[in-house]
């Protein structure tokens, strides 16, 4: 049998973490599709079994006007109706899974799952948001495009839990989510784009583009954005085509049992192309 516990307390929690490496289980829509081994055969787990669900303190949502601090435990659901959470980070909360799954599946649980199609991470890593990693003895916070290392993978220490993502406050005056997948609802991803930026109708003056699902990671487009930062909105069609290729450059796709390769590098660049000529461009969304 494996051992489980359920601890009320973030303190117990880590000292659960810290003497038997129990394995952090938020909503477990992810985990326990990735454990499962056959109808009527108990979930692969080898480590005891840490459950959260009782952690008020990893379920809050705050706003102290510099930043918006998302508990590891809040669900996909509330992300989405919450008037705290923005708009854009509303959408992309109400495009994942459907409302049942969305009603169980957390915040923490979607970046710490570590897919590189998981849809909360391009906002984040776009918005330049943190994660703040807490054990017994020590708390650190690091931004989350380095909390994923690779596929499935995190920097998250075997006694460390994430207990919060911390998005700075920014409301651009443009934002785009877009996601390609086999249907509109309970779909894994195939590519994904979150993309934001601040015009005054004239000139561009931040721009951040990330995309989902097209590397082992999430990808920002640093030299799209260097491209876009101090544009003239005139010059958007030209940089629209520009930003073919330096997008083509940077993403690493795969073929898998979703998509291709080829696929999702065309839809990349074209998403990208159509956010900085279309949308950006003041055409059309």
């Amino acid at each position: 049998m494996v051992e489980t516990f359920r601890p009320t307390t973030l303190e117990a929690a880590l000292e659960i973490r810290a003497a038997h490496r129990g394995v952090p289980f938020a909503g477990g829509t992810d985990l326990m599709v990735k454990l499962r081994q056959g109808a009527g055969v108990p979930p692969g787990f080898e480590q005891p079994v840490l459950f959260l669900d009782r952690c008020e303190e990893l379920a809050g949502l705050r706003d102290d006007g510099a930043a918006l601090e998302i508990g590891a435990m809040v669900t996909l659901a509330r992300l989405a109706a919450d008037p705290l959470v923005p708009r854009p980070l509303a959408e992309v909360a109400r495009s994942m899974a459907g409302p049942g799954i969305r009603s169980v599946a957390t915040a923490g649980g979607n970046v710490c799952n570590a897919s590189p199609a998981a849809d909360l991470l391009p906002f984040l890593c776009a918005h330049n948001a943190r994660a703040r990693l807490i054990a017994k003895t020590s708390r650190r916070t690091l931004p989350v495009e380095e909390l994923v290392s690779g596929p499935g993978t995190t920097v998250v220490g075997p006694d460390e839990l994430l207990a919060a993502l911390i998005v700075p406050a920014w409301s651009p005056t443009v934002s785009f989510w877009r996601k390609a997948g086999t249907r509109r609802a309970n779909a894994l991803t195939k590519v994904s784009l979150f993309a934001c930026a601040d015009t005054d109708g004239t000139t561009v003056h931040r721009a951040r583009l990330a995309l989902g699902a097209v590397a082992p990671t999430v990808v920002r487009l640093r030299e799209v954005e260097r491209m876009l930062e101090g544009a003239a909105v005139a010059e958007l069609a030209t940089i629209a085509r520009r930003s073919v290729d330096a997008c083509a450059a940077v993403v690493r796709p795969i073929d898998d049992q979703r998509s291709t390769a080829d696929y999702r590098r065309r839809v990349a660049c074209g998403l990208v192309e159509h956010f900085i000529s279309a949308v950006l461009g003041g055409r059309r969304t």
